[in-house]
């Protein structure tokens, strides 16, 4: 059992990541500045707080601390502060944990690191970002790559490159709740371009259980892919949300300018350090999940991050 601090725990993964590590058993701080309005149902005893205000003291008596809290649009980073915000936020946090005593850090970066690249990609794939986002990410791993030499003995930094973990509650944005909210709404799925573009969509469960795995080991790896290692492509996946719901109909829009064709997770590093990957699920059973609960909660359009 383990003292830890998620940061950004009021967000999609962060809140889901909160709950399973209290339900294993784990003493959990869970801190989240609210800057971001959503409906999801927040982790109980939540810190209001800007990550930025934690001091290396406050630190101290953390056996890990994993770092969520990022504004997560990639559209939205092309605005005027989308790239300073998140590379402020991560460079406060790795110079507070390299002060503070605090034993490992735990990263979040994006598989948007890569860029267009063709697939499966391993972690040594070269960084290729196409939107400030993905640039600030970059540049937190590199910046993540500086503060490790700076460590005490034993004390840890690791990175974790997220897919596209989807799920209840994700942001509404995202293309998964995009369709299913269009379905359940009579309105169309909209495909920007022919959906041929691959993702990889690791359902959150899934994702928890991984970064649980990464916890638990003695060893944090310096970055490791978190995703599911299949390919769907986004047509795909409009007809199996159309299955789920049993609603919608596809129509086509403009292609989106600089949009990636393919993500797919190598997973190799990851099942070589910490086992197989947790079982998949079916996509249309999870997909009628996901519409369960966003049926139920109704989550507008355009209200997430």
């Amino acid at each position: 059992m383990t003292n830890v601090l998620v940061t950004g725990a009021a967000g999609f993964i962060g809140s889901a990541l909160t709950t399973a590590l209290r339900t294993a058993g784990h003493t959990v701080t869970a801190l989240d500045d609210l800057s971001v309005r959503s409906p999801r149902p927040r982790p109980d005893q939540l810190i209001e707080r800007d990550v930025r205000t934690l001091t290396p003291g406050e630190l101290d008596g953390f056996h890990t601390v994993v770092h969520l809290a990022a504004h997560k649009s990639v559209p939205a980073s092309f605005e005027v502060g989308g790239f300073e915000h998140n590379t402020s936020v991560d460079r406060h946090m790795l110079h507070a944990f390299a002060a503070s005593g605090a034993g490992r850090l735990l990263l979040a970066s994006s598989c948007e690191v890569y860029g267009d690249q063709s697939g499966p990609l391993a972690e040594s794939a070269p960084h290729q970002p196409r939107s400030p986002y993905a640039a600030g990410k970059s540049a937190t791993e590199h910046l993540a790559d500086i503060y490790r030499p700076r460590l005490g003995l034993g004390r840890q930094i690791g990175v974790v490159r997220f897919f596209n973990t989807f799920g209840p509650w994700e942001d509404p944005d995202a293309v998964v709740p995009a369709f299913i909210d269009a379905a359940l709404a009579d309105r169309p799925l909209t495909i920007e371009g022919n959906g041929m573009q691959a993702r990889d969509l690791t359902y959150i469960d899934a994702t928890t259980a991984m970064l649980g795995r990464i916890l638990d080991a003695d060893r944090l790896l310096p970055v490791v892919n978190v995703g599911s290692g299949r390919a769907t492509t986004v047509l795909d996946l409009a007809h199996a949300v159309i299955r789920a719901t049993g609603r919608g109909t596809i129509t086509h829009a403009q292609p989106r300018p600089n949009e990636i064709t393919s993500f797919t997770a190598d997973m190799s590093l990851f099942t070589a350090t910490y086992g197989p990957l947790p079982p998949a699920r079916p996509l249309e059973q999870v997909l009628a999940e996901t519409a369960h609960v966003r049926g139920l909660s109704w989550i507008p359009a355009g209200t997430g991050r």
